[in-house]
């Protein structure tokens, strides 16, 4: 009987990741998307906590200007302005208090016939050593003081996690690609009994780096789906790490009575169905980057009416959400939390306003399409409206990114132009690119159409490919094409 019981939990773990990878290597640009989120937040965790840049004017009068700046480890400099004005301002003194550890201070006398003049400044470390700066001070008749400070000696090296992190984001898609397929893989090695022992242990392996980020995910907020089966189903955070914890324990009992383990097949055939399986697993997985989803599971599916999704509320949701508001209020040292009806009265009996305290009581429905918007970048208008609005042929042809775009079907994608002009379709070419690069990049390839901006989230979930051409009538999605199989002038001009 436990023989049966646990080649019975064998298949069914098996079959469950092997849909778990599918989902997923389906869609293998938007697990990538989701890998992203990840390394962003691994990168963001290790970053180097970078101290903050305090800067103070004094003059005879006192404190003249005071002003906190922070830094980051993209900087090299900080462009400061201050006016002295009055008596004063023939002198005052400079300090820069950086974090706890370093004070910067000197004394300027103003010249009001000098245009520009340098003064030395030392920077006065904790153990007593001193480091020589050098800021430029630039005044004007009205006593206006602007210089600029080099920050190169106040900016801390990131560690090496942070950069390892960000530059895991430069292979998210071949992490996409293999992780998915090895999940299918070992799914189908678990069902035919293939090699147990190496299986188990990888899948072990495997499972429990998925529940250590599952884990993370819902403890620290940080990553809202884990993508555990991609656009067909999101589990909550916490949802995904109880599933990766059954599985950590189903996985743990099939290692410990992995003697029970039966083989549906023959080992020798079943290293050469393993094999071909592989290579057919690693092929689905690039044949769905190249040419888009074989199973779309996305909001912007062949069939969706975008602005009905956009606009539709379900039956039994809530239109918004319900948020509970309460007031702060003090009065010299006594304060009171109040609800909105309690707020009149609070401020009758002479207290004052400090702050307002929201909580989320129920989320309200949020559509899958919520970021929809095509903008003008050089007049400003947004054309969502009308294009939402127009009732015939569209193509809408989306490309992220402009400076990874893969252009080889450009020349096609000219051509297509043209035909959707002459059967007066409206036509959209849309990026994320801002409108200078954008602007390079449509005289370089000699396009006669512009790019439109949109929100790149927005384009990274209807561009699976970049680049990536969709067909409406009207708002509805008719057909899409990557930009590997774009149709020919022909198949469109048929389209009546």
């Amino acid at each position: 009987m436990m023989k049966y019981f646990y080649n019975f939990l064998r298949v069914l773990t098996g079959a469950l990741f092997i849909f778990s990878g599918a989902v997923k290597l389906n869609d293998p640009s938007g697990f990538a998307i989701k890998l992203d989120e990840y390394f962003d937040v691994f990168a963001d965790d290790v970053a180097t906590v970078q101290d903050s840049v305090k800067f103070t004017i004094y003059n005879h009068d006192g404190v003249s200007n005071s002003a906190t700046y922070t830094l980051y480890t993209f900087d090299n400099e900080k462009n400061i302005s201050a006016s002295v004005s009055g008596d004063s301002a023939s002198g005052f003194a400079v300090r820069w208090q950086y974090g706890n550890e370093m004070y910067l201070e000197s004394e300027v006398e103003l010249d009001s016939n000098t245009i520009l003049q340098k003064a030395e400044l030392v920077l006065l470390k904790e153990n007593g050593d001193k480091q020589l700066l050098t800021a430029n001070f630039e005044i004007d008749t009205i006593k206006t003081k602007n210089w600029t400070v080099q920050l190169n000696t106040y900016i801390k090296e990131q560690s090496a996690l942070n950069g390892f992190f960000k530059s895991c984001k430069d292979y998210s898609l071949y992490f996409s690609v293999l992780f998915c397929a090895l999940e299918v893989i070992l799914g189908f090695a678990l069902v035919l009994g293939w090699q147990i022992n190496w299986v188990l242990l990888i899948t072990a392996l495997l499972i429990g780096f998925f529940t250590f980020l599952t884990f993370y995910s819902a403890y620290f907020n940080k990553v809202t789906d884990c993508g555990c089966f991609g656009d067909f189903l999101k589990l909550k955070p916490w949802d995904s790490f109880k599933k990766d914890v059954v599985l950590s324990v189903i996985i743990l009992f099939l290692i410990l009575f992995r003697k029970k383990s039966v083989c549906l097949i023959r080992e020798n055939k079943a290293d050469g169905l393993m094999v071909l399986f592989s290579i057919g697993t690693l092929f689905f997985g690039v044949y769905c980057y190249q040419y888009l989803p074989v199973w779309d599971f996305l909001p912007y599916k062949v069939g969706n009416d975008i602005k009905y999704v956009m606009e539709n509320i379900p039956d039994g949701e809530r239109a918004s959400d319900s948020i509970e508001i309460k007031f702060v209020m003090q009065k010299g040292g006594d304060s009171v939390k109040v609800d909105i009806k309690g707020y009149s009265q609070a401020v009758k009996d002479g207290f004052k306003f400090i702050r307002q305290d929201r909580k989320l009581i129920i989320e309200g429905y949020k559509s899958p399409i919520h970021d929809f918007a095509i903008y003008d970048q050089e007049s400003g208008t947004d054309l969502k409206d009308e294009m939402l609005n127009f009732g015939g042929y569209q193509l809408m042809y989306i490309a992220p990114f402009l400076n990874t775009m893969d252009t080889g079907s450009l020349r096609d994608m000219i051509d297509l132009y043209h035909t959707s002009q002459n059967k007066k379709w409206a036509f959209y070419a849309l990026s994320s690119s801002s409108l200078d690069p954008a602007k390079q990049f449509q005289e370089k390839h000699r396009l006669p159409f512009e790019f439109y901006a949109a929100d790149q989230k927005m384009l990274m979930t209807m561009a699976r490919y970049n680049p990536t051409l969709y067909l409406f009538k009207g708002s509805t999605v008719i057909k899409k094409w990557s930009g590997n199989n774009l149709p020919s002038v022909e198949e469109i001009s048929a389209i009546k």
